[in-house]
């Protein structure tokens, strides 16, 4: 049986992982007082605004914080040098949570991916971004086929000519209309 929630997920987590990823917990609450707890992928996750922004997970043999994102663990790589990971995961010891400090600077970088302009030290991947947004690939496809990579290139585009690409349909449009200001 899968958790329904994060109390749930913890309960089936033994010591000393469940205070570690408790702590964890409190940590990304505090920095996301406006996030959302939800189960994602079977793992305790916050949402902010219906967009999963971090998340954490018990493994055998260590700790997982989950960025749901492909393009920022690379950009902290100093700063990651004594963890191990994956694309998108970053590992921790079973008994020692991760810094505020560092979940603070991965939140606000996933959270400038998926709210803001993406001001980061790597160039973000645009297909990325946009699944970030919820759109599907074809609208994907059409933005990045149109050579608009980020929030700020729907500004040069009027309504119509987005309206006419192909793969925008009436859900990415809705969503592309909101967030370039005009929706």
């Amino acid at each position: 049986m899968s958790a329904k929630e994060i109390d749930e997920y913890l309960k089936s987590v033994t010591e000393p992982q469940r205070s570690t990823l408790q702590e964890v917990r409190e940590r990304i609450r505090s920095i996301l007082p406006d996030g959302e707890e939800c189960i994602s992928y079977g793992m305790p996750a916050f949402k902010v605004r219906g967009k999963v922004m971090a998340g954490f997970a018990a493994a055998r043999h260590f700790n997982s914080y989950y960025l749901h994102s492909g393009s920022i663990l690379n950009l902290f790589e100093s700063e990651l040098a004594s963890y191990s990971s994956t694309k998108s995961a970053l590992h921790f010891p079973k008994d020692k949570p991760l810094s505020k400090a560092l979940l603070k600077k991965l939140i606000d970088a996933k959270y400038a991916l998926v709210f803001g302009e993406v001001a980061l030290k790597a160039k973000p991947d645009p297909d990325e971004l946009w699944r970030s947004y919820g759109l599907a690939s074809p609208a994907r496809r059409a933005l990045i086929g149109a050579g608009i990579f980020k929030v700020s290139d729907l500004k040069r585009l009027k309504d119509r000519q987005l309206e006419e690409l192909h793969g925008i349909g009436p859900s990415a449009l809705k969503t592309l209309k909101e967030l370039s200001g005009k929706g």
